[in-house]
């Protein structure tokens, strides 16, 4: 796999992660702005996916990863929009969906996958990757918007928190079923991964990416219980920087060895 082509899948992580969250707060009063936002923060990794492939010369326009990209950009302008809360559900609904979708035809043409149950495993991986990543930064955001809405309930950041980290927990475990999974692949490569340097990058994606990330969840919960939105901001940005570098980690670690971890 290229590159290029792990470029259009790490872009649809990110797009995936952010709509899942907000397809999961539609009814929070939040205002339009915030929905408006987060929708262009999802829509520029949804256009480089949707975009790039054909204009670059990797796919043609009929690709799947190109399809299935369009059609999530097409509900991001009702998401976006000032709407009631049902009609903005079913359109961050509808674009997570087709985000997926292109997902999963992006993790099909990992070199490593062969067949239907390995190819649910991997795309599996890479949304929670993406669940994580995507999370945690609008968590962040969200922390912010208290000083915007000072009367907004606390419940919302901490609904999001808990998402976060239940994704970082099933993100580990898919990791690790993984590694059982396609131990052929990992250990017929050029650097085994369970040799000292693939060990080093995997223990850089699991205690980065995301062991660090749940402590830092526990802690932004204990702030929250205390209505400190302010310091589980603080906290927040940190773990924003580290489910990125950990996102990054999983990227490489899939060029390595051919499929998602």
């Amino acid at each position: 796999m290229t590159w290029g082509s792990l470029g259009t899948q790490f872009c649809l992580e990110l797009a995936f992660g952010v709509l899942l969250g907000l397809a999961l707060i539609p009814r929070a009063p939040l205002g339009a702005f915030f929905f408006r936002m987060m929708g262009v923060t999802a829509m520029v990794p949804l256009l480089g996916a949707f975009l790039g492939p054909p204009l670059l010369g990797l796919t043609g326009w009929a690709d799947g990863v190109v399809i299935a990209s369009g059609l999530a950009l097409l509900g991001l302008p009702l998401a976006s929009g000032p709407v009631r809360a049902s009609r903005r559900a079913a359109a961050l609904w509808w674009s997570t969906a087709a985000t997926a979708a292109s997902l999963v035809f992006a993790v099909s043409r990992a070199p490593g996958i062969s067949g239907a149950g390995e190819l649910a495993l991997g795309s599996l991986c890479a949304m929670a990757t993406g669940a994580v990543a995507g999370g945690v930064g609008m968590a962040m955001v969200l922390g912010h918007w208290y000083l915007t809405v000072p009367t907004l309930s606390v419940e919302w950041l901490q609904r999001v928190n808990k998402l976060t980290a239940a994704a970082m927990v099933l993100c580990a475990a898919l990791v690790g079923l993984s590694c059982f999974v396609f131990a052929d692949n990992l250990s017929d490569a050029e650097t085994p991964l369970l040799g000292p340097w693939g060990l080093l990058y995997l223990s850089a994606r699991i205690a980065v990416g995301l062991a660090m990330p749940l402590l830092f969840a526990w802690m932004t919960a204990g702030s929250l219980a205390y209505s400190n939105t302010r310091s589980a901001t603080g906290i927040l940005y940190a773990s924003t920087v580290l489910v990125l570098i950990g996102a990054a980690a999983s990227i490489s670690l899939q060029d390595s060895y051919g499929v998602p971890l």
